[in-house]
């Protein structure tokens, strides 16, 4: 088989070979820059509108994925790549896209600039607004807490919330205030505080009470804040 562009002999592709065809028909339309948006508080990367738990390092095979465009005859294509940091801002990606087309493997070589730029992820935004949706209270039958128990039942809440969190669920205790006769923990998810509390006074061998209020609407729906009381026993 030969080019019928230019001539050369070898595997063809639509009739062209390699060179001709790329010149032709670029599999991959590369923007000068990349733009990533990496959180300044927790370093999630902002990749195809979410933010994701991972260092930028690891994050960049999924941001070629979401951000260069590649050609339809392209299939079963994967992009690998080496980087050199310029600086804390930019990075000089050479990126090699690695494919199939017409039941032949190609390559396609390019080079790109990762432009870093720090932003607030939707979590943290909301942790330092103080955002909540639930109030876990922890309190004793008929009598105060001793500090023992309030830090024993702390510390339970704090370690549930944290291994949610590992998790990637988006959840954080918000506050903890110091009330009479016990505590309140803040936290930013009511699914989150219901199932807390069931675990709470099942540890504890305590009781759940429950009592909603509505602090808003958003398209046509009452909002809930609800308010969670665990009782350990006397």
């Amino acid at each position: 088989m030969f080019c019928v562009e230019c001539g050369h002999e070898g595997p063809t592709f639509e009739g062209l070979c390699r060179d001709c065809f790329l010149r032709k028909h670029p599999l991959v339309h590369p923007p000068e820059t990349l733009d990533v948006a990496v959180c300044a508080h927790c370093g999630r990367v902002e990749i195809a509108g979410r933010w994701e738990r991972a260092d930028l390092d690891d994050a960049i095979p999924d941001l070629l994925e979401a951000r260069v465009p590649v050609d339809p005859r392209a299939t079963r294509h994967a992009f690998t790549h080496t980087a050199r940091r310029e600086d804390d801002r930019n990075v000089l990606l050479t990126v090699t896209l690695a494919a199939r087309v017409h039941d032949r493997d190609i390559e396609e070589s390019f080079r790109t600039r990762l432009r870093v730029k720090r932003g607030v992820c939707p979590t943290c935004s909301r942790q330092r607004g103080k955002y909540f949706e639930a109030i876990l209270q922890v309190r004793a039958e008929g009598r105060p807490l001793t500090g023992e128990e309030q830090g024993r039942l702390l510390a339970f809440i704090e370690a549930a919330v944290a291994r949610r969190a590992a998790k990637g669920e988006e959840v954080f205790v918000s506050k903890v205030e110091d009330v009479r006769g016990g505590a309140d923990v803040y936290l930013s998810s009511n699914a989150v505080a219901r199932a807390i509390a069931r675990e709470l006074a099942d540890a504890f061998r305590g009781t759940v009470g429950a009592s909603p209020k509505i602090y808003g609407r958003r398209l046509g729906k009452d909002l809930y804040r609800v308010t969670y009381v665990v009782r350990i026993p006397e």
